[in-house]
């Protein structure tokens, strides 16, 4: 990342009261960490300007194109907890830019492939790619920062940077040179990932890099492995935060499927539409600097109960918003709600994982995140088969608040969950 950019969120966390006695840790180290999540976790956003947009002008149906963006969450669902402990095995970065390697190489392949099978295929296969650099990215932090909300405040902010500058730059490029340099775009932003992985010194204090080379069994995955993630879910603390997660990924499954295809249906451009996003990261970045300070004066566990609930209503009013100015204002405010709860998420589920189990505990949330975004697009596919397009979005976010209200009521009873959080 750029000395400005760092400048940047220390002069914005200064803003909202945060002390910098916080920096143990190098710039040297917490940079490039910063930098690898800001692309990997903003491939999927990038991909959702570019890919339903292309989708819609091939007449697919909603059911064949919430299909389709289901795909990328088959292999991650399966292999994510393998991936993981194979970084708490190996070291996160080698795997992380090993996968991610398959990203960069099947982006830009879709507008070249005409059959449904292969473009599923490419989807799997990217869809694949990308979500294990985001893992990747999440498992270097843990493993090198630690638990601490201002450096997850300060990773949420790098992650947000990028959901502001990609989706508007991924619309231009749609806009204004075509369809096969969109794709070659999303192959360059996540190359970018793996530039900024390879970055993160190897030499780092407790850097999990081990000299041992992986065999060819070690990539077979372990039941062993699976089984000690899954005891991680049995923490209740880390329980009911998995379960907030499903629920805020599930919103944003919509965001990054039929949101811009909605938009695409009323009219907006691949230029509007990413601008939609850029405000909604722009806010999130600014939100996610003050978890510090938010986190003095309220319980995080109840912060993010709150902040999933409007992350969820702020997406799912959409075909209520009869303008482009009040698109921007529910994406502006869905952008706090989001910059909030996401440093919250990551900073209680590493210190749920404890040192060690970084790689399983983030595949964890992983796991949970791919199974909600795969079911989402297929089943708000199905709905808006049904009802229509426009009422999918009042039914979805109608069982997301429900499911969010239920969680409310368990946590309300357990107050050690609230503690421990």
């Amino acid at each position: 990342m750029a000395p400005s950019m760092l400048r940047l969120i220390v002069q914005a966390e200064e803003t909202f009261g945060v002390k910098q006695g916080v920096d143990r840790i190098s710039w040297r180290i917490q940079a490039p960490i910063y930098g690898a999540g800001m692309f990997a976790s903003t491939v999927t956003d990038v991909i959702s300007i570019i890919l339903p947009v292309w989708l819609a002008g091939t007449g697919e149906s909603a059911a064949t194109i919430g299909l389709i963006i289901g795909a990328k969450h088959i292999l991650p669902i399966l292999l994510a907890i393998h991936g993981g402990a194979l970084m708490d095995r190996f070291g996160a970065r080698s795997v992380m830019v090993g996968c991610l390697m398959l990203a960069v190489v099947a982006l830009p392949l879709f507008p070249w492939v005409g059959w449904f099978p292969l473009i599923v295929l490419l989807q799997v296969i990217a869809g694949f790619g990308s979500s294990m650099g985001w893992l990747g990215a999440q498992t270097l932090f843990g493993q090198l920062m630690r638990r601490d909300h201002v450096y997850a405040g300060r990773f949420a902010f790098s992650l947000r940077v990028g959901g502001f500058l990609g989706p508007p730059i991924a619309g231009l490029v749609w806009d204004n040179l075509g369809v096969g340099s969109g794709f070659l775009f999303l192959g360059l932003w996540a190359l970018g990932a793996v530039l900024m992985a390879l970055m993160v010194p190897k030499s780092a204090a407790n850097a999990p890099e081990r000299a041992q080379k992986a065999r060819l069994a070690d990539m077979i995955p372990r039941w062993s492995d699976y089984r000690a993630a899954f005891r991680l879910a049995t923490i209740p603390a880390m329980t009911v935060v998995l379960m907030i997660t499903v629920v805020r990924i599930s919103a944003s499954s919509v965001q990054d499927s039929f949101y811009p295809l909605y938009l695409t249906t009323v009219g907006y451009s691949a230029t509007q539409i990413g601008l939609l996003m850029t405000i909604s990261s722009a806010t999130a970045a600014a939100s996610s600097l003050s978890i510090g300070w938010i986190t003095r004066y309220a319980r995080p566990m109840w912060v993010l109960i709150i902040s999933a609930v409007w992350s969820v209503v702020f997406i799912t009013i959409t075909p209520l918003l009869p303008s482009f100015t009040m698109l921007a204002i529910a994406a502006g405010l869905r952008g706090l709600s989001m910059g909030v709860s996401q440093p919250l998420m990551m900073s209680m589920l590493i210190g749920a994982a404890g040192q060690g189990s970084q790689g399983k505990g983030a595949a964890l949330r992983t796991t949970a995140n791919r199974v909600a975004a795969a079911v989402t697009p297929i089943s708000m596919g199905a709905v808006a088969a049904f009802t229509g397009l426009g009422n999918s979005f009042f039914v979805v976010g109608a069982v997301l608040v429900v499911a969010l209200v239920i969680i409310a009521v368990y946590v309300w009873r357990r107050p050690d969950i609230v503690r421990d959080a």
